[in-house]
């Protein structure tokens, strides 16, 4: 199998919350708060009062719509405000644990058992979308997918949540993808992680060894970004190149986070609802780099503060990678399952400059791993002309930020071709060729 053949090699940033591999546990903050808006989809409706006490794992928030999960209490104590957009929690710091959270003493077998107790547990897809898992697997089985690919590549610079989690919790993750593997009505599961993790790659062989679970192979790629994309895994795996247009779905394969699959694990085997995460906190400005089991709700300056705070002011704090991560200017904002790490970064590691006119270079071409024209979408977004963007496939975007990493002309590609896709549906323009020439004078 050979791996992602565009893309790019970036400095990975790893050494610093790999100084322990180690995960750290926190205690209770005094208090979390929960946006209702968890996951791709519905908002979430408080199914509590405000004044109400709660446990850990109690849940907190629904909706009947078949496609949303619900949402549970990272701490005990009691509801001190809801909005309509957030749930606020008061801990007691005494983190009395919901008696339903115990060890099921039968493991489900049947595909619709498995998935239903994936969706009462509110997972969702840890890598970033957080696409309800439920649905996820649903839509497998409709597509009768054959192989499930566990996405452990982590190929972002800096974050390293899912590296400790593999190295920490192997058989978890076994056991977690032979759960997804039968839900998804899969042949076969294969755990993906590139050539940097091979200690992780090592252990899940010898714990597979003893497990016997012939269904779950390891493969590993080189470290290069962004390798765990869907597509990028999909073609790695199969060993083939997808048509045009074609998703992972339709070429037969489901890909999960190996976050998920051990959030998938805990659901099934321990009744236990999604209400932590591993997160990494690193950055340059960042005292003490580590990886923390962080509870949903927590805010970014209690999971800094655990990091013993920054070593300078930063330019740019970040939940998630630096290539896609989300900025964030009010440290007081809370984490959200789909939250990967918080990252401090310097002035260095910004893109600075003012934009200038495109050179042509081909530079955002050469390393797109979708093989699509960045500077003609950008181009036809900036002329408004969204017809030619559809056409030259603008949707098949994965917003992974390449281009404009390598962009010597300091041009907002990735964010030009988001607002693109975000009006491409509501036009009805037809493409005109005529733009290309007009904007190349």
């Amino acid at each position: 199998m050979k791996g992602l053949k565009k893309g790019m090699a970036l400095p990975d940033f790893k050494y610093g919350s790999l100084s322990s591999t180690k995960i750290q546990f926190l205690p209770p903050p005094r208090f979390v708060a929960f946006p209702l808006n968890q996951h791709a989809g519905v908002n979430l409706k408080p199914i509590l009062q405000e004044g109400d006490e709660v446990l850990v794992g109690t849940k907190i928030a629904e909706h009947p719509n078949e496609n949303s999960v619900p949402l549970h209490s990272s701490t005990s104590g009691r509801i001190s405000k809801i909005t309509k957009d957030l749930i606020l929690i008061e801990s007691d710091e005494a983190d009395r644990m919901d008696p339903s959270i115990r060890p099921r003493a039968e493991v489900p077998q049947k595909p619709e058992e498995l998935i239903a107790l994936i969706r009462q547990a509110g997972v969702v897809d840890l890598g970033g979308s957080a696409a309800p898992t439920h649905v996820r697997l649903l839509e497998a089985r409709k597509q009768n997918v054959h192989t499930l690919i566990i996405n452990g590549c982590e190929s972002e610079p800096f974050l390293t949540s899912d590296h400790v989690l593999m190295l920490n919790h192997p058989v978890e993750i076994l056991k977690g993808a032979e759960l997804l593997r039968i839900a998804a009505g899969a042949v076969r599961a294969v755990i993906v992680t590139e050539r940097n993790k091979l200690e992780a790659v090592e252990i899940l062989n010898s714990k597979n060894y003893n497990l016997k679970l012939s269904t779950i192979k390891t493969a590993y790629f080189s470290s290069r970004y962004p390798q765990g994309s869907d597509r990028a895994l999909t073609e790695s795996v199969l060993g083939k190149a997808l048509e045009h247009g074609q998703s992972a779905s339709q070429a037969g394969v489901l890909v999960e986070n190996v976050a998920t699959v051990f959030a998938a694990y805990e659901a099934v085997y321990l009744n236990k609802p999604l209400y932590e995460r591993v997160v990494t906190i690193a950055g340059p400005c960042v005292f003490e780099p580590k990886n923390v089991w962080a509870r949903i709700g927590t805010k970014a300056s209690d999971l800094i503060r655990s990091a013993k705070g920054f070593l300078r002011q930063p330019s740019k704090v970040l939940f998630g990678g630096p290539m896609t991560g989300e900025a964030i200017g009010d440290l007081e904002r809370p984490i959200t399952k789909k939250v990967q790490g918080i990252l401090s970064l310097s002035q260095e590691l910004i893109a600075s400059g003012q934009e200038q006119a495109c050179t042509r270079c081909a530079k955002c071409v050469d390393v797109c791993p979708e093989s699509l024209i960045p500077e003609t979408l950008m181009r036809a977004v900036k002329k408004e002309k969204f017809g030619l963007a559809l056409e030259y496939d603008i949707q098949s975007c994965t917003e992974c930020g390449l281009c404009s990493y390598v962009c010597p002309s300091n041009i907002p590609l990735v964010s030009l071709i988001q607002f693109g896709k975000a009006n491409c549906q509501s036009q009805t323009q037809q493409p005109d060729d005529a733009v290309l020439s007009q904007t190349q004078s």
